[in-house]
């Protein structure tokens, strides 16, 4: 099954421009497996709306937030999924979900077989430092407060 589209007039887009093309190339794909396989289309579409109202960012929280020993601090894993690179942050929250600390801990192609090597385990190392061990454990990042 193919999705026909010119590549070199994909080049001569701006970036937004190909955000746009690069959903709907996926969403004719999607659409003919939907169809093909006799699927519900309703969580297709349900994601491809919820990125068009993102404007396009593809930015999440890798897992859930870990509470730290003491309960004071949360802890995220924040990927910004861009055109050109994903950004993996390691972030720290106090109670009330206001951010105190930010560390980029990589920064990949936007290619999940290329940045999921740094995604393993998120753990508290004490009560004011968090870490992102890379997906072997074999070595980390850290964040402190």
């Amino acid at each position: 099954m193919e999705i026909l589209y010119d590549a070199s007039e994909f080049f001569k887009l701006d970036d937004e421009e190909k955000r746009v093309v690069i959903l709907e190339k996926l969403k004719q794909g999607i659409d003919k497996v939907v169809e093909l396989n006799k699927w519900e289309s309703t969580p297709f579409n349900d994601a491809y709306n919820c990125v068009k109202k993102a404007s396009y960012k593809t930015n999440y929280v890798w897992k859930k937030p870990k509470s730290s020993p003491n309960r004071n601090y949360k802890a995220e894993v924040f990927i910004e999924h861009g055109l050109y690179s994903c950004d993996i942050f390691l972030i720290a929250k106090d109670k009330n979900g206001q951010e105190i600390a930010r560390k980029r801990v990589a920064s990949e192609k936007p290619d999940e077989l290329v940045f999921r090597r740094h995604l393993g385990e998120l753990k508290w190392l004490s009560n004011i430092e968090v870490a992102l061990f890379n997906h072997f454990k074999t070595n980390y990042s850290s964040l402190q407060l």
